[in-house]
């Protein structure tokens, strides 16, 4: 069952009611009429199961049935990952979402096509809504984080978590790392551009002690490899 964005403002004392956009997509798109059931999240980390107590004009509004479970992986994963193609971008963000990425990392590297600085804003607002569907479709309670683009260099050095590189020359695969980071709460993994990152951006993420981990013998696409690695990061640490 699909589910709805309620803002958390708009969940109060048991009710809930929809705004505009949502409403018409619950009473237009949908056809959901008073009476029926629905699922709602915050975007906060609630979810819950709703009944339609009216379709008043352009509002829908409920109450609040019960609290869902909103399972959630307890290693938080920041996604950092080159920018690319406006469709390979939007194809990475949505099934990453629904992969369980909690925060994403625009990164410029030497081999980077496209730069993200001077159009964030615009760019961002995009991301955002792709975001929203994302998280309404796989049943996720929270957005992820969206963040600033940065620099390889600054990315890969700030936090004092564990950063990834996937590739496909690495020396081995995942399962290699997995003791390593037993017991870790957060980490990043790197995505690198078309042409992968350049020598000496690896030699300085070695210096950095970052880990290198294989994706397989094939060369992946970007938003494959993005997906690829956040899913088999998440189901091995959980």
């Amino acid at each position: 069952m699909p589910q709805y964005f309620i803002p958390p403002d708009r969940i109060r004392n048991g009710m809930f009611s929809a705004d505009e956009d949502e409403s018409n997509h619950i009473s237009k798109a949908v056809r959901k009429r008073a009476g029926e059931e629905i699922e709602i999240f915050d975007g906060q980390g609630n979810r819950y199961s709703a009944v339609i107590d009216a379709v008043k004009g352009a509002l829908v509004s409920g109450r609040i049935q019960a609290r869902l479970d909103s399972p959630v992986y307890k290693t938080r994963l920041t996604l950092c990952f080159a920018p690319v193609s406006r469709s390979a971008a939007e194809a990475m963000l949505e099934h990453t979402t629904e992969a369980g990425v909690a925060a994403f990392q625009p990164v410029l590297s030497s081999r980077s096509q496209h730069d993200w600085f001077e159009n964030w804003p615009d760019k961002a607002k995009r991301f955002q809504r792709l975001l929203l569907a994302a998280c309404k479709q796989c049943g996720r309670a929270s957005f992820p984080d969206l963040l600033k683009p940065q620099k390889f260099d600054d990315a890969l050095a700030e936090g004092i978590e564990p950063s990834l590189i996937a590739g496909m020359d690495a020396p081995g695969g995942f399962d290699a790392l997995v003791t390593r980071l037993a017991g870790v709460s957060s980490l990043k993994v790197f995505i690198g551009p078309e042409g992968g990152f350049t020598k000496g951006e690896l030699e300085f993420a070695a210096g950095a002690r970052a880990m290198f981990f294989s994706l397989g013998k094939y060369t992946l696409r970007s938003e494959t490899a993005a997906l690829a690695a956040s899913v088999l990061i998440l189901n091995r640490l959980g």
